[in-house]
């Protein structure tokens, strides 16, 4: 009866707004704590646009704490629908698409709003999975605008873990939470280990990139962001009994 309800306009705007005001009592309520602060403060800058990629998992915490004004890439199907609406009433922008291999077309949006000098976010294991395994998205996007990729992850202290694909994450009221940033990661920088810097640069410029590199590329930020995940869920863990203060 719901999952009927949810496929009619006046349903998803219901649940989008039900998940908005979750996603704004939890954000509010909340003690966020940014570890990795410099990296945080790039964002905050804006001296330049970056591609910040965040498992599905962390939506909730992340759709909070993403540097204003962002743009997110959302799957058009039903349930994605309902999150791109309630992200939208809590502040984020929003282009339709997806970031699997098999629905590459928002990423022509996406490359739009890098190209105006305006940060981007995407769950690149999203919609439907596998969960923490990266799809060629973000690498693509950022092969063909040359933006350096930001990894970001989140843990809490107190937290639910939903029966889902993805396990995600919800916070629980008045938790204290961690927010751990990545150093960026450019592209370029490891072509030129795959070649020497003038032949780097010309397959660079021509954008002649074989698959091989390409998994390559996939793989170094996939595996970038599992570590911090395991990194954070570490830290959150070491820093129970601690003080957080927080931090917006």
């Amino acid at each position: 009866m719901l999952k009927k309800f949810s496929h009619t306009f006046i349903g998803r705007m219901l649940f989008s707004l039900i998940l908005a005001t979750i996603i704004f009592i939890i954000g509010i309520s909340v003690k966020w704590r940014h570890e990795n602060h410099h990296t945080y403060r790039l964002l905050k800058e804006r001296k330049k646009p970056y591609i910040i990629v965040s498992w599905h998992e962390h939506i909730i915490g992340m759709t909070w704490n993403l540097p204003r004004p962002i743009t997110t890439l959302n799957s058009p199907h039903s349930d994605g629908q309902i999150l791109g609406k309630a992200v939208q009433l809590v502040g984020l922008n929003i282009v339709w698409g997806s970031s699997n291999k098999q629905a590459l077309s928002g990423l022509r949006d996406l490359v739009k709003e890098l190209k105006q000098g305006r940060n981007v976010g995407i769950t690149p294991d999203g919609p439907r999975g596998p969960a923490r395994k990266l799809a060629m998205g973000p690498v693509a996007l950022a092969h063909l605008t040359g933006v350096e990729v930001i990894p970001v992850v989140f843990a809490a202290d107190k937290q639910w873990c939903l029966n889902s694909w993805d396990k995600t994450r919800i916070p629980k009221p008045f938790s204290s939470a961690v927010i751990l940033w990545g150093e960026p990661i450019k592209l370029a920088n490891f072509a030129k280990k795959e070649f020497n810097k003038t032949s780097a640069d010309s397959i660079i410029k021509k954008k002649k990139i074989s698959k091989k590199i390409f998994e390559k590329w996939r793989q170094k930020i996939e595996n970038e962001l599992n570590v911090l995940t395991q990194k954070c869920d570490i830290l959150i863990s070491s820093n129970r009994n601690q003080p957080i203060t927080k931090k917006r």
